[in-house]
């Protein structure tokens, strides 16, 4: 999945719903896929941040954080002049 917002003239909000204490989170990956003649295909996952309100996210007492990176090691990614705020659980993982 791929998402590209650039905004010039406002902060972007992510904000998660209250539901159970689960609130969401942004996640970053890599992956391998296995397309239909066998082959194998990489997919990286790269994440660049600027200016983003993260509310609401996270979940209790799990690591499932706002940020997460599981397995992101062949990418590269930015996060700069974020928040993170009213969230159940840990901000950042990374793993």
């Amino acid at each position: 999945m791929r998402g590209e917002v650039i905004m010039l003239t406002r902060n972007i909000k992510i904000s998660g719903q209250d539901i159970e204490s689960w609130g969401g989170h942004f996640m970053t990956g890599d992956t391998a896929e296995i397309s239909e003649d066998g082959t194998v295909k990489e997919r990286v996952g790269n994440s660049y941040l600027d200016w983003v309100e993260f509310h609401n996210m996270s979940q209790i007492d799990t690591d499932h954080a706002a940020i997460r990176f599981i397995n992101a090691a062949a990418g590269s990614s930015e996060i700069t002049n974020c928040s993170l705020h009213n969230g159940y659980g840990w901000g950042v993982t990374i793993k």
